[in-house]
């Protein structure tokens, strides 16, 4: 008797223990489809992402997938056109109902709270900066559009965008700070003004995640913040003009250097073309320089926005669109941005826009007249 029950010790110390599982379960019209792709988003700033599985749909439109792993950001993907975005955390058991129009999550807080987030941000964005950018379009397509009006209009959209990040910044305060869906969020976090607030979000998260990955992302994300805050260093960029020749940054050596980056597709960066081509022409003999870094992915549109919009200077792009390497390395997550930086790399200004940069520009080339 001794003897088994010795050795039913020794069966349970050698039995491996299985870790807690998240289990994704799932209802879909067959007809919409009949499997699913689920994915990892490893890197949610490089659009990086790792297939996990594809989860095939039974015949009466049942799914189910087990994970072991720890809590993260997944998304669902059917026909390649809908992703879901999922917050797993540990011990989840998570029911989908997938409809034609609707999608219905369940047993998941953080990705609930993922997406009342989301709903806010673009409540936020809509009355804050879109509404604004459709005045703007309205007055361009009148017979006699008034420039005036436009560029008002245009400093006031820049203006809002800040007001919005602080919306979403005070959001995610009250609603976020403990949930794994604080880290999508972090794809929005921007402004030197704003890292004190990101590195107390981060600590107060740490205490509840101290070992998940993501909580390392969301360090690193305040790391560049910082390296790219207003006294940092400018990080190289190396990327092709039109012609496909690398230009890289650190070979510019005039005196300051605007990096600018900017799309065909953004009309904030395309309404400010006058100004950077007044700036330059004025004083590109006294040593400045422009780096335009286009975020487009089709090289027709850049182009020719570039000579529309009399951008002499030197232009390159990746044509990857916000997965431009440099895009991670200077945390763009929004247009226009730029940096105003000397000739060792140091950065002078950021983000500056309209008045404020002519000011900031005429500054630098003449201190003595003050600002």
């Amino acid at each position: 008797m001794r003897y088994i029950f010795f050795l039913f010790i020794i069966l349970m110390a050698c039995t491996p223990k299985k870790e807690p599982a998240i289990v994704i379960k799932g209802q879909i019209d067959n007809e919409i489809s009949n499997q699913i792709l689920l994915f990892k988003e490893t890197d949610i700033e490089k659009k990086d992402h790792i297939v996990v599985d594809t989860l095939l749909v039974n015949a009466n439109g049942t799914f189910e997938k087990i994970i072991f792993d720890e809590p993260y950001f997944y998304t669902l993907e059917i026909n390649d056109r809908k992703a879901i975005p999922l917050l797993l955390n540990i011990g989840q058991s998570v029911n989908i109902t997938i409809n034609t129009d609707t999608v219905v999550v369940s047993g998941s807080d953080d990705t609930n709270l993922y997406n009342l987030f989301e709903r806010f941000r673009e409540e936020s964005l809509e009355h804050l900066v879109k509404n604004i950018r459709r005045k703007i379009l309205a007055e361009q397509e009148k017979e006699n559009p008034n420039q005036m009006i436009i560029d008002s209009l245009g400093a006031l959209e820049i203006e809002n965008y800040k007001t919005h990040i602080t919306e979403l910044n005070n959001y995610i305060k009250e609603n976020l700070s403990e949930s794994i869906a604080l880290y999508p969020t972090s794809l929005r976090w921007m402004g030197d003004n704003n890292i004190p607030f990101y590195k107390g979000l981060i600590e107060d998260f740490k205490l509840k995640y101290p070992q998940l990955s993501i909580t390392k992302k969301l360090e690193e994300k305040v790391l560049r913040l910082q390296q790219t805050a207003v006294g940092g260093i400018a990080a190289n960029v190396s990327l092709p003009d039109a012609f496909g020749q690398n230009i890289a940054l650190f070979d510019v050596k005039q005196r300051y250097t605007i990096i600018d980056f900017w799309a065909s597709w953004c009309g904030p960066c395309r309404r400010e073309s006058d100004l950077l081509c007044k700036m330059y022409q004025k004083y590109k003999d006294k040593g400045l320089e422009i780096y335009g870094i286009s975020l487009d992915t089709k090289k027709e549109l850049w182009t020719a926005a570039i000579e529309q919009d009399r951008r002499t200077w030197i232009n390159v792009s990746s044509l990857e669109a916000f997965k431009t390497p440099a895009v991670f390395d200077y945390t763009v997550t929004a247009l226009p941005v730029n940096f105003i930086i000397d000739k060792e790399g140091k950065i002078l200004a950021k983000d500056l826009h309209g008045e404020e940069l002519k000011v900031f520009i005429n500054q630098l080339f003449n201190p003595e007249k003050g600002l």
